[in-house]
């Protein structure tokens, strides 16, 4: 089917029809849940394109179907809220929300909104850095070799390291930042992610693309590459 499927997860019966109509107008498939319980077992059960959430819902909030939603993939969510903080908003970027829109939303609004994500999500499918490619939707990464790709044995902890420095290579990413952006409500130690990010060199040396993860002492780490490598 060549139709987009959005999960809209939101507890206003009103706003939820009205928008599902919407949608549907619009050429898209929909499905809809009123809490986050529920949500999250229709995402699990039809794996659609694009999950719009409501950031308080009742039984499991917003945040945490999204936090569950990330731990699952990297599906395009939409969060609402009807809070006019940015604080709210830079909580979902902060947990992987790739938008967000403040409520009361205008359909049209939401509709294009919804559009312009999935456009920029199909078109950004693959990350590459040197001879390293991530590819989004089937979740691998792989390294150029001299006689074809070699693909990387990884973690899932591992890949999501990867995917986040890979996203902004260069950039030195502390230990925090990588505990609180991968592995958000968490209790994981620094420790830990030191523990993580030497395994993922150790697969990257092994691969043939040595010395790819930095370490800036006292900072944190950053994914890159010199010219030629």
């Amino acid at each position: 089917m060549g139709k987009k499927l959005i999960l809209i997860v939101e507890d206003n019966e009103e706003l939820r029809c009205s928008l599902e109509a919407h949608l549907l107008k619009a050429g898209f498939r929909t499905d809809c849940a009123a809490d986050g319980v529920v949500g999250f077992s229709r995402f699990r059960l039809l794996k659609p394109d694009l999950v719009l959430i409501k950031d308080e819902l009742p039984r499991q909030t917003g945040f945490e179907l999204l936090f569950d939603i990330r731990l699952d993939g990297d599906t395009p969510v939409i969060m609402a809220s009807a809070w006019n903080s940015w604080k709210t908003e830079l909580r979902c970027f902060q947990q992987g929300a790739d938008d967000f829109m403040r409520m009361p939303y205008n359909n049209h609004v939401v509709t294009e909104r919804i559009k312009k994500v999935l456009r920029r999500v199909g078109a950004n499918q693959l990350i590459r850095v040197g001879k390293l490619t991530i590819n989004l939707d089937a979740r691998t990464a792989c390294v150029d070799g001299p006689t074809g790709e070699i693909k990387l044995n990884l973690t899932a902890s591992e890949y999501k390291l990867l995917v986040h420095m890979a996203s902004s290579p260069g950039r030195v990413f502390t230990r925090g930042e990588l505990i609180g952006d991968c592995f958000p409500r968490s209790e994981m130690l620094e420790s830990t992610i030191n523990n993580h990010i030497c395994n993922l060199r150790r697969k990257l040396d092994g691969a043939g693309i040595a010395n790819y993860v930095d370490t800036s002492r006292g900072a944190g780490y950053a994914l890159t590459h010199k010219h030629g490598q």
